[in-house]
């Protein structure tokens, strides 16, 4: 890692580069092909052996995800948060689900569907611009749920938890990777940090962070039960280095598409990758599941 860390460039980047929660969500697509891995993944990967390049970390975490949820041919997932759809469609193409995903954005569900398209993979996938407590699927329509660093932006977590509940069969999984705090009573403390404020700024709620442990409470009284937690700090330190790395050897053309984009992200990998070296965020894998007795 150390190799790694000395390739990214030090300047620093204006604290006006950072923008509103639109500059996330609707930037143009090449902006992030040229950030992220060549599945898309805008979360952390997970490395086994520490040495792994980015498309492999990331293979390595969507089979992880798959394993925990235990997904078979023909299940029907749910992936809340769906970004720009890429780890759903290795998911609907190696495991042969189905994947319904939901977003905030237009240009991320255009994006998602042309990609399903080009892949074949058109009849496998759906995707739906709505909130995720507006959710028009009927009950028990899902065998899993994932939220892969999203539930972050959405502030009520056990209303969610509810929801997505609901829309799980019995013995149905959920799977949440995220960002956490590394404990709940250092929150208020955390929130009154100037690199919190600018991040929230720039991709909206994040400020809404809760630890590892809370995540576990709104997921107990939303009526699931969590059976596995998994810390990947570490991993996310590598993941954003090697975020950090693309960014800086694609900076002309990532600049050319858009300057603001552009120092925005520098900007937010910047503090993350500060935060998770300090020990302040942690990132955790938690898994839980529907109860039959509901």
């Amino acid at each position: 890692m150390t190799n790694i860390l000395g390739r990214i460039r030090q300047h620093p980047v204006p604290t006006e580069a950072i923008g509103d929660s639109g500059v996330h969500y609707d930037t143009p697509p090449r902006m992030f092909e040229l950030l992220l891995d060549r599945n898309m993944n805008y979360s952390s990967g997970v490395y086994a052996r520490g040495d792994e390049d980015l498309d492999g970390a990331q293979i390595a975490k969507m089979d992880k995800v798959a394993a925990w949820l235990d997904l078979k041919p023909g299940a029907r997932l749910l992936d809340v948060g769906c970004g720009w759809f890429g780890p759903a469609l290795y998911l609907a193409e190696r495991y042969g689900v189905r994947v319904t995903g939901v977003t905030l954005s237009p240009v991320q569900r255009e994006y998602g569907l042309a990609w399903a398209e080009r892949r074949g993979l058109r009849d496998a996938v759906h995707i739906d611009v709505c909130s995720v407590l507006s959710m028009p699927y009927p009950a028990e329509s899902f065998d899993a749920t994932m939220f892969l660093e999203s539930i972050i932006h959405m502030p009520p977590k056990r209303q969610i938890f509810e929801r997505c509940c609901a829309l799980l069969r019995p013995g149905g999984r959920i799977f949440v990777q995220e960002s956490d705090y590394d404990r709940d009573s250092k929150r208020e403390k955390y929130l009154g940090d100037r690199g919190n404020r600018e991040v929230d700024q720039a991709f909206g709620y994040t400020m809404d962070m809760v630890s590892a442990g809370r995540m576990q409470l709104e997921m107990e009284e939303a009526g699931l039960v969590p059976y596995g937690l998994e810390n990947i700090s570490r991993d996310y330190v590598l993941t954003l280095t090697q975020w950090l790395v693309n960014l800086d050897a694609h900076a002309d053309e990532m600049r050319a598409l858009s300057e603001r984009a552009y120092l925005m992200l520098r900007r937010y990998l910047m503090i993350a990758l500060a935060t998770y070296r300090s020990g302040h965020t942690v990132c955790h894998m938690i898994t839980a599941e529907k109860s039959g007795n509901l």
